[in-house]
């Protein structure tokens, strides 16, 4: 059996490790690489029961791996395409928190090499999010509320989940982002029937839980996705770069790996 050779961005962080974790259970994968801004020590790869001899450096890393696995931020985008474009690496981007620049990027990206991004890695979420395109394609004239709960040391707000939990239940209705409304403080006038409202809650070591609400005159409809464990994130991750490593040069979504 051939097995997609990866490497994991960001290994000191509570996502690089849960990376780690999935891809050790996953026959599919060999990891060859690991890096994060500060140095990787022996010590480290004892603890992750890594190999002695994988890469420890961002360019040994992209240099060995067939696909690397990056949630670590915004700003390490511009250095990590750069990088998967030199080596010929597969790039799986979970990180949140990206402004069209960096979504450019990718783009441009993607001519050179291959591209996979979701803000969320979970098949139940991806399959939430069609669940929602329907609702809402049922019930047009409904006033529209995303409500999102994470850990408290979750930075962006709102998540990347909820924001395109709204771009795709905006795609469906023929409306855009600017029909988002993130902060109701700042706007003192009625509801707008076509906005689509974010409230964001932060606190304990909630994994992440997404609700939709479409209120209508007399009655509410919710449809909620709960994470109960992170590992459905790196676990989506790292199957996320087996089928990434067959694809051909180009920019993926999980739309594509679901229709595969």
């Amino acid at each position: 059996m051939i097995r997609t050779k990866i490497a994991v961005a960001g290994v000191l962080g509570r996502m690089g490790q849960n990376i780690i974790e999935s891809a050790q259970l996953n026959d599919g994968v060999e990891i060859v690489g690991i890096f994060d801004k500060s140095p990787i020590s022996q010590d480290l790869l004892v603890s992750l029961k890594l190999k002695s001899d994988i890469a420890v450096t961002i360019d040994d890393a992209f240099d060995r791996a067939d696909v690397v696995i990056d949630f670590t931020s915004p700003s390490a985008l511009f250095m990590f395409t750069e990088s998967a474009i030199a080596h010929k690496a597969g790039l799986v981007v979970g990180t949140t928190g990206l402004e069209q620049k960096h979504f450019n990027l990718l783009q441009q990206t993607s001519k050179a090499t291959k591209i996979f991004y979701a803000p969320n890695m979970s098949l139940g979420v991806n399959s939430f999010f069609q669940v929602a395109r329907d609702t809402a394609a049922k019930l047009k004239d409904y006033d529209i509320e995303i409500i999102e709960s994470h850990h408290k040391f979750k930075k962006d707000a709102p998540s990347g989940t909820a924001i395109k939990l709204g771009e795709e239940i905006a795609e469906q209705l023929g409306r855009t982002n600017k029909d988002f409304v993130f902060d109701r403080q700042q706007q003192v006038s009625e509801r707008k029937k076509t906005d689509i409202g974010f409230s964001s809650i932060r606190g304990g070591n909630i994994a992440g839980e997404h609700t939709v609400i479409f209120h209508g005159e007399h009655e509410s409809i919710e449809v909620t996705h709960r994470a109960f464990n992170r590992k459905i994130f790196s676990d989506g991750a790292v199957n996320a770069s087996i089928w990434l490593s067959l694809q051909e040069n180009g920019y993926y979504d999980f739309k594509d790996l679901l229709k595969s």
